[in-house]
């Protein structure tokens, strides 16, 4: 990136990167992981894929909410697989099953 661009300019930026991951660098990574029998690999590279996804999503949303809303909340991390919600970490993470109290907040 060359220049300093506009926040929905960035998200889209983002958007871009996030859904390429998931729609065709992870599951490459996945696939050879399999074809090795690199289980734990394998793992590792499904949960980052599921959470690509949920990371699209939000930018998805705070691109389509620009100018609309100015709700401000935190988000809570998975410190496990770097699963992201808005307002309050879940009992359990949707994507890896860790508990809850392993996500960290961010402001």
């Amino acid at each position: 990136m060359n220049a300093i661009l506009s926040t929905p300019e960035n998200l889209e930026g983002a958007i871009s990167g996030e859904d390429h991951e998931y729609e065709s660098m992870y599951p490459e990574m996945i696939e050879t992981a399999k074809a090795e029998k690199l289980n734990d690999a394998e793992m590792s590279f499904y949960l980052a894929n599921e959470v690509e996804k949920i990371h699209s999503e939000l930018f998805n949303r705070l691109l389509s909410n620009q100018g609309k809303s100015t709700e401000t909340f935190p988000y809570y991390v998975c410190l496990y697989c770097g699963n992201t919600v808005e307002k309050e970490p879940p009992a359990t993470c949707s994507v890896c099953g860790a508990d809850g109290k392993l996500f960290k907040r961010v402001d």
